[in-house]
């Protein structure tokens, strides 16, 4: 634990500068100088930002100052990932039964959730029996 809060206070004293300051940016020059470029040179010259994918940009973003400034090591990434992920499919799962349990609860007390349930099962039921009945016949 110890470790892990070095590696913490380290990082923050790092990015410190960047987390207490802020900025405004202003694109209007910019905008205005690529307005005022030919077609030919937007192509040569490309630096609009909003066909950058930003998705990627952070994340290339982030495994930069991972790798660069905070000096650590790309090769846990995907076992973290797997992690993530297994954390994200507790947390759907945990949802999912939290609602089943309440929609059990409310089923049980109410004839109107009660109707309502019986006929999502019959038209769900309904469906599928239409969709292997369709599937079995061949012209």
């Amino acid at each position: 634990m110890l470790k892990l809060m070095n590696r913490l206070l380290r990082t923050i004293s790092m990015l410190e500068y960047f987390i207490n300051h802020s900025w405004e940016w202003s694109t209007n020059n910019t905008e205005m100088l690529l307005s005022e470029l030919s077609p030919e040179d937007q192509r040569v010259f490309n630096f609009d930002v909003r066909q950058l994918n930003w998705l990627e940009y952070i994340e290339n973003y982030v495994l930069g100052v991972k790798k660069y400034l905070l000096k650590e090591d790309l090769a846990g990434i995907p076992k973290a990932k797997q992690h993530l992920k297994r954390l994200r499919n507790i947390h759907y799962l945990f949802n999912t039964a939290l609602f089943l349990i309440i929609w059990r609860l409310l089923i049980a007390r109410s004839q109107i959730a009660r109707n309502i349930w019986f006929f999502i099962v019959n038209f769900c039921y309904k469906f599928i029996s239409y969709f292997r009945a369709s599937s079995t016949l061949k012209v």
